[in-house]
């Protein structure tokens, strides 16, 4: 199904003869369009579907946002924004302003409440269009959250792909091996600083990789497995690789201009508060919910995780000693078909449980309500690791630690089929119980065997790879092909429908399809539309476990750096392919860091560190023996305070040497105070500072304590009060401060602060700094010359489509009654 012809192409087409020619790919051309919305009405009456349309494009009217509408899959509408460039510039120099407020950048940025100034890149467009279609009104945005109170029929806000400049990272990545700084600035600069440092953080680790890849061959060339040489490099490289993330993650948010941005978070949409508070010196106002109340809540994690702990437990224990049994004890008939039961058991019944599991964790986080982003995510990640940890490492701990040490006891009391089935099958049979559970379940040559716990090692981390690069590329490549042709075969029954009917008039026709300029791209978008949501925290999440197989089990099998080392160059260009095709383009949302999966390293590192310590103890002289119960608990408290020794160390020396990142931040830092100290008199100074302490009057005028508020709860105001506009000679004295700070900017500071330019895609930027075509792009846009004509033309839409929807549940009804009469 396609969309949408003007009423009068003559008006709106320019001639013939000056119709400009062009060869440019019309997939990858974004029609000028910044955002879309996807706004459904399967299950909402016609009224009420346009009362809501019509207050949806009022809304983004109201904010200055200019709208069209067409067409989406089924019964549902796209509704595309473009932000005027001066509205979006000016947004950009609000947050700049806060930006500067908050300690974020020491350089204030010139101009007044209406100056608009350029985004440094894509990201920082998109994330100001983002802000004035989310935040609420009273901090001057549409306030339109997705599947959200009033808006609880749009299932979908995100920005365009830049198909141009996907195409060529893809490209350029394929013939690289490590991703350069330039490489990671234009991840910055498409998707943003959230996304950027988790392929920093991959690149990272990825390189850090080559040492212990390299040197487990060697280990396993000429000392074999449970090599405590490897075990204690791979601990130390551990505890270096975190220490040096931390530096990293500095240098990055530094150069990314995003360090101490959690400060700036926006209060969530769900955020409830008990009371207002006036800060006594600030005054400004916050919404509080109580502390007492919020950790009361936060307390249910205990249970939950015991509730995790027991319920994954139990399907891991079972399910290996299920496989215990039928691989090591069981020798009747169909063994070779019982050894996949175990497996089969588990993957069917894991994705329920953790479904349900992840869900109790889901409302648990909202309930705990907290008011940021980041403060729910940190919750949701503290959970969602927890169950990741049991399902991906408690087999191989069972194996390592309860199995092979304690097989020889424990496995007889595994004989449940001996109890159980045997003695059901020679009651029916009537055949002796003890020959028949002897030659089926004999257990008189039962021996462990110390070589299954690098079975399982191999097993796991070459199967978990495999397994996760099937459900990040393949399944969602199959499930999109199948979904298209269901789509198109699903469109072209309902036009046979609607024909024979006659509900599809040509006015039906004109309104329906698409015209040939717009065909591909609308196809595009409506794709896009129905496309995954793309959540980096899941990605993260991998990597983690990855480093966590790494820490606590590489000793088993020292080749496993070196699969992970192949694994992870085709994980980084694969991500970026799924981001670019798979899913919808994400939201540029800013951080500083990776969030609390750096903590959860640290704790990998050091429980990885006193597993390998116990695997060395225990299987180093490749058969386990007898298990001395004095000696494995002082080698793994010799090796934790060894730990800390190295870990200290180490930190201790890294931050001897340094960041030269943050040397110039700190350089850069000193200049701007010198030149403040310069260009303000001692006067000057102590008149702003009584101004600054004089308690400001109800007055439109002196408002000017808003601009340190909250900056989701003062957009309206803060800008009106970042010049200190007091007097005449205030203002001339703050214009000639902000030419100083841009002689500094531009002749002492930007080159050495970014020594490697950042890569912004090499597209002229059009609004939203996508490539577009001037020509399709001007004709796009000119089918609505104002909010009331996109209206109009969308309650048309709703109308016809209802009426097709109705026609269908017709067609089936008259089509279904000769089957009831039969």
């Amino acid at each position: 199904m396609q969309l949408l012809s003007p009423p009068n192409e003559e008006s709106h087409y320019p001639a013939t003869e000056t119709t400009p020619k062009t060869t440019a790919d019309t997939t990858v051309d974004n029609h000028g369009v910044d955002w879309v919305i996807l706004y459904e009405f399967t299950d909402t009456d016609e009224e009420t579907a346009i009362e809501e349309y019509r207050s949806l494009i009022q809304t983004l009217d109201a904010v200055g946002l200019r709208t069209e509408v067409r067409h989406g899959n089924g019964s549902s509408l796209l509704i595309f924004i473009k932000a005027p460039n001066d509205l979006v510039g000016n947004w950009i120099y609000m947050s700049r302003v806060r930006d500067w407020l908050y300690g974020i950048t020491q350089i204030r940025p010139a101009g007044d409440s209406q100056a608009s100034i350029e985004g440094e890149t894509e990201a920082e467009d998109l994330r100001s269009i983002y802000h004035l279609v989310t935040w609420q009104k009273k901090d001057g945005g549409a306030g339109i959250t997705p599947n959200w109170g009033k808006w609880e029929n749009i299932k979908a806000s995100f920005p365009l792909h830049n198909q141009a400049a996907n195409q060529e990272l893809l490209r350029r990545w394929s013939r690289t091996t490590f991703l350069t700084s330039q490489d990671l600035d234009a991840i910055r600069a498409l998707f943003g600083e959230k996304v950027a440092f988790y392929f920093a953080f991959t690149q990272s680790y990825s390189a850090f990789l080559t040492f212990p890849a390299v040197f487990g061959v060697l280990c396993w060339m000429y000392y074999g497995s449970y090599s405590i040489v490897f075990g204690l490099v791979n601990c130390i490289w551990s505890v270096v690789f975190v220490e040096y993330w931390k530096l990293k993650e500095t240098d990055l948010s530094i150069r990314w201009g995003v360090k101490s941005v959690g400060a700036l978070k926006a209060t969530r949409m769900e955020y409830v508060w008990d009371k207002e508070v006036t800060d006594p010196l600030t005054g400004e106002v916050r919404k509080v919910f109580s502390t007492r109340k919020q950790v009361l809540r936060q307390m249910l994690q205990i249970p939950f995780g015991i509730m995790a702990g027991i319920v994954l437990g139990v399907l891991v224990v079972a399910t290996f000693a299920m496989e215990v049994f039928i691989s090591e004890v069981y020798q009747g008939p169909f063994k070779t078909y019982l050894d996949f039961l175990p497996t089969i058991v588990f993957s069917l019944a894991l994705p329920t449980i953790n479904s349900k599991l992840t869900s109790v964790a889901t409302r648990l986080s909202k309930f705990e309500n907290h008011r940021t982003e980041d403060d729910y995510e940190r919750s949701q990640t503290q959970k969602t690791f927890v169950l990741n940890f049991i399902t991906a490492f408690l087999p191989i701990i069972l194996t390592a630690f309860v199995y092979v040490p304690f097989g020889a006891q424990l496995v007889p009391y595994l004989d449940l089929f001996r109890l159980g089935v045997v003695h059901s099958v020679s009651s029916v049979f009537r055949i002796n119980i003890q020959s028949l559970g002897k030659e089926w379940a004999n257990l008189d040559n039962f021996a462990v065997d110390p070589a299954r716990l690098r079975q399982e090692v191999i097993s796991l981390t070459l199967t978990a790879q495999v397994l996760s690069f099937g459900e990040e590329m393949v399944i969602p490549y199959v499930k999109r092909v199948l979904l298209h042709k269901y789509r198109d075969w699903q469109t072209q029954k309902t036009t046979q429908q609607a024909n024979r009917t006659r509900a599809y008039s040509q006015a039906t026709h004109t309104l329906l399809v698409d015209h040939q300029d717009e065909g591909p791209f609308l196809t595009r978008i409506r794709n896009e539309a129905e496309a995954d949501v793309y959540n980096v925290q899941d990605d993260i999440l991998e990597m983690c476990i990855q480093f966590g197989y790494l820490t606590l089990f590489a000793v088993a099998w020292p080749l496993v750096p070196l699969g992970f080392w192949l694994n992870n160059w085709l994980e980084l260009r694969g991500d970026l392919f799924k981001i670019s095709t798979e899913c919808q383009r994400p939201i540029p949302i800013r951080a500083d860091s990776i969030g609390p999966w750096l903590d959860i390293l640290s704790v990998l590192s050091l429980l990885g560190t006193l597993s390998s310590a116990a695997i060395v103890h225990l299987y180093r002289n490749g058969d386990i023996g007898i298990i001395d119960l004095w000696s494995l608990p002082l080698t793994l408290l010799i090796t934790e305070q060894a730990y800390l020794a190295i870990q200290y160390i180490v930190r201790t020396s890294l931050e001897k040497i340094g960041s030269d990142a943050v040397r110039r931040e700190e350089a850069r830092k000193y200049i701007l105070r010198k030149k403040y100290l310069e260009t303000f008199s001692e006067e000057t100074f102590q008149m702003l500072s009584t101004q600054r302490l004089t308690p400001s009057r109800p007055s439109s005028s002196t408002n000017t304590t808003a601009a340190t508020e909250h900056p989701p709860q003062h957009m309206s105001s803060s800008s009106a009060t970042l010049s200190v506009t007091r007097s005449p000679s205030t203002k001339r004295l703050h214009v000639r401060e902000n030419s100083n700070i841009q002689r500094i900017t531009g002749d002492e500071l930007d080159v050495e602060d970014h020594p490697d330019l950042s890569f912004k895609g090499g597209l002229s930027r059009t609004d939203s700094g996508s490539l577009s075509d001037q020509y399709r792009s001007m004709r796009f846009w000119s089918w609505h010359k104002t909010s009331q004509e996109t209206i109009e033309s969308g309650m048309k839409l709703i109308k016809v489509m209802s009426n097709l929807q109705r026609s269908k549940a017709w067609q089936t009804r008259q089509t279904s009654k000769p089957m009831k009469n039969d």
